[in-house]
């Protein structure tokens, strides 16, 4: 009922801003359109936007004149200006509006068919508003210079990158250029962690609005699934203010895909890539990886209530499922192709009557990659002390399908609606085998062949409604978002089976054993069936308005008010089925282990579970085969729902060289959870809490150049629907169980950031910053016995560190003045040194503090960059590094060891050389990824007597970079012990757009 007020309430709002068109005549009555249309591209335009010298904000309703011609218009609400079909040349472009110095801008040149875009800063003219005031700069240095001021005045501690920067890059994936933003590393090459806080203390907007989980079994956001060449832009903040939402410590990751054009165009892209270890090599894949459960099989419930019958009509009518059930559990045999990539964009602008136009953008990507992984697996009993050991293959296919359709339509100057939609489908079908020693401690251990074969897909929707109004006359700016996102997550069927066998002392083995057991199934045991189907919807409207307010020549107010609403929902089912020998009596007789068959667990995958060996197999003599046993339980199952309500306040002072941006954010949340335990007792979750989040960002101008930014806020992490879930899930690849905690608490975080910034022009810019958290009930994973794992609330934490930040011309960086091969080449590099602490002795007594899980010490980014617009060549190295750290938490009390599990750190080193041919219609990119492909490496830290010291250099580089001179928190190979070890080859592509 509140989404259908808003609604209603904007529907009204918008109805009366587009009425409102005053102010607009004069554009209008001589828009920027040359008499001859016929013979002047509709490509050739001059466009821009002008913004506001003293906060970097646009500036609607701004006077722009063509000097010399009759051709004017005015910037729009996000102060952007168009002029179309303009004949080659170089221009000047007078722009004014009341209480502004008016600037003109010379040598502004048109290049037929070529889009000449120009960014204006205007200055606030203070006490002397009868005087006319003109400025008149070269184009360059204006756009240029605003630019500097755009990046200088964001209210907030954030970094970003552009697009332009993205295609210089090797980068094909979201996650992959989150890596190169400073204080930003990726898990799992998917999940982002900002400044050393892990996936759960981040959040994502696309185009303003939230973006659910991806994830079924965390609180994450998967950004593989996003292909970089549809982003816009991608913008971190790492601060908070009163109309971003409170629930983040890390950073809130704006996602912006591609804008609407503004002019025709389209273009294709194709390439393919070649992996040292994988393309070319033995490819293995499962056969009906996709093929779910049938639509006349009986959902789990009435599977229960038919086996727990035990009649003998039941257990026959489970057998004959059994019969009917049949997928192929055989594997082929081929080669690995070569990854593929392919995209088609189409841009499409229309012009209508006075200032009103359509823009269109569309495109559509599919990128195909195949990754061969072979790695260990090892368990210890205690420290050094080891149990199993395994190795696995492991062989994937991931396909990743996007496409966007984003429409802007422009009523007039004043008034813009904009519908976006990304759709998403990301699979990945996977066959692992596994081949190791369960106890290596025995004399004749008992040795045991795995395989799994598993198909996941995520649906992603996303869309949004977008209105952007201006009112010249009470210049008052509103803007609203309606939005819808929905994830459709899918295992049809993940099928496992184990064979074990003893190899003897002497050399020889048994034969390889299926070791089936009545009524049990999951995890280890063979013939293992799991599904699972995750659902989530998020339907969100948001409104802000701000208008500004003068006090006096020196003292001025932006106020902004919004407020959200935002509903959440999800549905989570999981399905355990397996294979057990058929049990019971019939026809008075009672089959089991007695009457079991002995060769059917003999038997090769791919004929062990067919019909033929379901049921009872012969009469005489007695003779059983196996059947079907439902294993699910009642945590197996979850529906949850969150509302949040929320509204703010926000002022923007400036007073000189002071700006306040301060205010607060009242958030009202309701989160509700229905599950089981395992024993079907009922889990209910049921809360509502309301919280005020105050926040302030101040900024003080050393000069046109120079900032020192202080920062202050409270913010909030709040448990994810599965984190409160019961439900407990295996993971093949790390043989973990994690399952959720109903009895989760909402973390309290205070935040302080201080931040030093040197803008230099030119693109360039030094920085150093600052920050601290404090953690009251921070949720973190923590390892129990038997590989499990369960989401805990420690009892405090806090979070410190600082950043550093260089962007500059290696002409600068040398003092080389007018060097066109120095100033085309830059060098780049940003450092994040982080300390973490989190008390988990609410959990174990007994535990020291540890880092918090997902913080790394350190993360290091550097690259070298060299563009020739001329020549068109260009050039890029990048590297990235992270330190040590914690993927779960562990559990040492007395007894009951379990060692804390940790990532070591690795570096990524990429390269691409690009060339534009046939006037830039034509661009060649090729591309090195993971060039040192170093190993992934997660190992059990085991801090025992007798370690070597370091001293030196050695231990002043690790005191620095991670607070302690020995490193005892890094992977020490004689000391720690290894517990997963996968390997991932080099990726040498190509890639080649036509644009036409």
């Amino acid at each position: 009922m509140k989404l259908t007020y808003l609604i209603v309430f904007l529907s009204v709002v918008t109805s009366v801003f587009a009425q409102n068109n005053k102010g607009t005549d004069i554009a209008d009555a001589s828009l920027a359109e040359t008499t001859s249309t016929t013979t002047i591209d509709e490509k050739s335009i001059i466009t821009g936007t002008v913004i506001e010298e003293s906060t970097g904000k646009p500036l609607p309703g701004v006077l722009v004149v063509i000097k010399g011609t009759k051709l004017a218009t005015q910037t729009d609400a996000e102060g952007k200006f168009y002029f179309r079909k303009m004949p080659a040349g170089k221009y000047a472009l007078e722009f004014s509006m009341f209480s502004f110095s008016t600037k003109i801008i010379s040598d502004v040149e048109v290049i037929d068919k070529e889009a000449t875009i120009l960014n204006v800063s205007l200055a606030e003219m203070n006490g002397v508003l009868d005087e006319v005031v003109v400025k008149t700069v070269k184009a360059k240095t204006e756009s240029v210079q605003s630019l500097l001021t755009m990046q200088k005045n964001s209210i907030r501690v954030s970094d970003g990158i552009s697009a332009e920067s993205i295609k210089r890059t090797p980068d094909r994936t979201t996650s992959d250029v989150l890596r190169r933003i400073s204080g930003t590393s990726i898990q799992d090459n998917k999940f982002v962690i900002v400044r050393g806080l892990n996936d759960r203390y981040n959040t994502t907007y696309l185009n303003g609005s939230p973006l659910p989980s991806t994830e079924p079994d965390k609180k994450a956001f998967s950004f593989d699934i996003f292909p970089a060449n549809m982003l816009d832009n991608l913008v971190i903040n790492k601060t908070a203010s009163p109309d971003l939402p409170g629930e983040f410590a890390g950073g809130i990751i704006e996602i912006n895909t591609k804008s609407t054009p503004e002019n025709d165009f389209q273009s294709i892209t194709v390439g393919a890539g070649y992996n040292t270890i994988t393309t070319n090599k033995t490819k293995f894949e499962a056969n009906d990886v996709k093929v779910g459960l049938p639509s006349y099989f009986p959902n789990s419930a009435d599977f229960i209530a038919l086996q727990n019958l035990k009649t003998e009509s039941s257990i026959q009518q489970i057998a004959n499922l059994a019969k009917t059930y049949q997928t192929d559990w055989s594997v082929d045999e081929g080669k690995f192709d070569p990854n593929t990539n392919f995209q088609f964009t189409l841009g499409r602008f229309f012009k209508f009557n006075g200032d009103q136009s359509l823009g269109l953008l569309a495109s559509a990507t599919n990128n195909v990659t195949n990754v061969f992984g072979e790695g260990t697996l090892k368990e210890y009993e205690t420290p050094n002390v080891q149990n199993k050991d395994f190795h696995n293959n492991n062989y994937r296919k991931q396909k990743l399908l996007g496409a966007i359709v984003n429409l802007s339509l422009k009523l007039n100057t004043n008034n813009r609606f904009s519908f976006k939609n990304l759709y998403s489908i990301n699979s990945e079908s996977r066959y692992t085998d596994r081949l190791g020693t369960k106890n290596i401690q025995d004399v004749e251990p008992i040795m045991s062949i795995s395989t799994n074969r598993l198909f996941t897909e995520n649906k992603i929707y996303t869309g949004q409604l977008i209105g952007e109004h201006f009112l010249p006359e009470s210049k008052i700016k509103v803007g609203w978002v309606g939005s819808y996102s929905n994830v459709q997550r899918e295992v049809p069927s993940e099928r496992r089976n184990t064979y074990d066998y003893i190899q003897y002392s002497d050399g020889t083995q048994s034969v390889p054993r299926a070791n089936f057991v009545i009524n049990s199934v999951g995890i280890d045991y063979p013939g293992s069936i799991f599904t699972s189907d995750n659902s989530e919807s998020i339907f969100s409207s948001k409104i802000d308005i701000s208008k500004k307010i003068e006090f006096s020549d020196n003292l001025s107010a932006d106020i902004k008010i919004g407020g959200i609403i935002q509903s959440r929902n999800r549905k989570f089912q999981a399905r355990q089925l397996g294979y057990i020998p058929f049990n019971g009596r019939v026809n008075g007789i009672n089959w089991g282990n007695n009457t079991f068959s002995s060769t059917i667990p003999t038997l090769p995958n791919e004929t062990i579970f067919n019909s033929a060996n379901m049921g009872i197999l012969s009469t005489s003599p007695r003779v059983s085969g196996l059947t079907l046993f439902e294993g699910t339980k009642g945590s197996d199952y979850y529906d949850a729902e969150s509302n949040l309500d929320a509204g703010y306040l926000m002022i923007d002072n400036v007073f000189n060289k002071w700006r306040i941006i301060w205010g607060a954010r009242i958030e009202n949340y309701s989160q509700q959870l229905n599950s089981k335990s395992e024993a079907n007792a009922p889990v209910v979750v049921d809360d509502t809490q309301l919280d005020i989040l105050p926040s302030f960002n101040l900024i003080y101008s050393l000069d046109k150049k120079q900032n020192l930014r202080l920062s202050g806020s409270k913010t909030l992490n709040r448990p994810e629907f599965r984190e409160l879930a019961p439900f407990l899930f295996y993971d093949f690849d790390t043989r973990f169980n994690t399952s959720g905690n109903p009895d989760l608490k909402i973390t309290d975080i205070y935040n302080a950031d201080i931040r030093y910034e040197y803008f230099l022009g030119k693109g360039q810019m030094l920085s150093a910053s600052t920050f601290y958290k404090n953690f009251k009930n921070p949720i973190e994973l923590q390892a129990l016995a038997n590989n499990s794992n369960i989401y805990q609330n420690a009892s405090t934490g806090t979070n410190y560190g600082i950043e550093l930040e260089f962007r500059l011309l290696v002409s600068t960086l040398f003092g080389a003045k007018e060097n066109k091969f120095l100033d085309d080449l830059t060098i780049f590099s940003n450092l994040a040194v982080i300390r973490s602490e989190v008390d988990i002795s609410n959990l174990t007594p007994t535990a020291v503090k540890t880092p918090l899980q997902g913080q790394s010490p350190y993360v290091f980014n550097a690259g070298l960059q060299y563009i020739n617009k001329e020549l068109g060549w260009s050039f890029a190295a990048n590297a990235n590094r992270v330190g040590d750290r914690i993927t779960i938490h562990g559990n040492q009390t007395t007894g009951n060891t379990a060692p804390a599990f940790w990532e070591k750190s690795r570096t990524f080193l990429d390269f691409q050389l690009a060339k534009n041919l046939l006037k830039n219609k034509i661009e060649l990119k090729l591309n090195v990824r993971n060039a040192l492909a170093e190993d992934l490496v997660f190992y059990q830290n085991n801090d025992l007597p007798g370690a070597k010291e370091i001293k030196g250099f050695d231990a002043f580089v690790n005191k620095v970079f991670t607070g302690d001179s020995q490193n005892k928190n890094g992977f020490d190979s004689k000391v720690d012990d290894e517990v997963i070890r996968n390997n991932f080859g080099r990726v040498f592509s190509f890639a080649m757009t036509y644009n036409f």
